[in-house]
């Protein structure tokens, strides 16, 4: 028995320990797997004897413990909280994305046709679109820059409205592939596609519930111009939230899940209302002459929406009572379609 000491590797000052070790060696550097097993290899009889399982596990933690005053841990991944939008401000309708404060506005589109109805991932890595560049509507999946622009179940129908499930693996949509508008799923890569509902009506503008239980969606099977429904993520146990003879349409989940803010033209022009998941207390939250609509609503708490309150199409946030509407975009042209995480 004899003591040896040991210096970190790479050197880090104040660094030293000192083990008694049976028998003397010098710890490789650095912990590579292979280099691991050249240590190894190199221990004297003794620790042979007793198992190369044991060896090698001495001598991990001779290294984790030498050098842990060294090492830090990989900083967490982060994602900035960003919107996206469609924008006709360069000339087509595109999709951009910028900062929660409306800075930093940055087109991620350029084709010469319209392309729209933009979804983050839940990650904030990639944005599902649709677009009709092929000469029909069809979904696109992107990265958040724009690169890595492909189709996604392709059709000569109209496919619209995507929506990411809360774990990134598929994306819910609308379809008129089989006759009429109908909501599907379809896996993250394409594959797998599931036609959920199955109504003579038109159903549409399906969003994920934050527990991938639930779907809300929008349709007019029950003989008003649209309402809310919701239905459990397998297509069924379909339910109507609203029952205004008005359009509600346009339904997103709050973060919890517990409430559902919607698009609502019962007092006469589009605004924003709010209402329990259950359908019940349903409340306007912008009370205002001119239209608001298309809201989303983000992990921060805040709501964003398009309004023309001041005079053409732009993007808003608010608190989630309807207090603090804040305009984000300011362009004379149409700013729309927002989706902020």
């Amino acid at each position: 028995m004899s003591s040896s000491r040991i210096t970190c590797v790479p050197p880090v000052p104040g660094c030293e320990l000192t083990r008694t070790v049976r028998p003397t060696f010098v710890a490789p550097a650095p912990a590579s797997p292979a280099l691991l097993a050249t240590g190894l290899a190199a221990l004297p009889g003794v620790a042979r004897r007793r198992g190369r399982a044991r060896a090698f596990a001495a001598l991990a933690a001779l290294l984790v413990a030498g050098c842990s005053e060294g090492t830090t841990e990989p900083a967490p991944e982060t994602v900035e909280p960003r919107v996206v939008f469609v924008s006709n401000r360069d000339g087509n309708f595109e999709v951009y994305t910028m900062h929660a404060d409306g800075t930093n506005p940055t087109r991620l589109t350029s084709t010469p046709a319209p392309e729209g109805r933009p979804a983050w991932s839940p990650d904030g890595r990639q944005i599902a679109f649709t677009s009709e560049r092929d000469g029909n509507r069809e979904l696109y999946v992107m990265n958040a820059d724009g690169t890595g622009q492909r189709s996604l179940a392709a059709s000569p129908a109209v496919d619209d409205n995507p929506s990411w499930s809360p774990d990134g693996r598929r994306i819910a949509f609308s379809s008129t592939r089989d006759g009429n508008a109908e909501i599907y799923v379809v896996n993250a890569d394409g594959t797998g596609l599931t036609r959920l509902t199955s109504h003579a009506a038109n159903d549409s503008w399906p969003v994920w519930s934050p527990d991938g239980r639930r779907i809300a969606f929008q349709a007019n099977r029950d003989g008003t111009a649209n309402d809310v429904y919701v239905m459990n993520a397998d297509g069924s146990a379909v339910a109507r939230l609203t029952t205004d003879a008005a359009i509600d349409q346009m339904p997103t989940w709050s973060p919890d899940g517990t409430r559902i803010v919607f698009m609502s033209a019962r007092e006469g022009n589009p605004d924003v209302f709010v209402m329990n998941a259950d359908g019940s207390g349903q409340t306007n939250l912008t009370r205002n002459p001119a239209a608001d609509a298309r809201p989303s609503w983000a992990r921060n708490g805040q709501i964003a929406f398009m309004s023309m309150r001041d005079g053409n199409m732009e993007i808003y946030v608010m608190n989630a009572d309807g207090t603090n509407p804040t305009r984000l975009t300011s362009h004379p042209t149409s700013d729309d379609y927002p989706y902020i995480r």
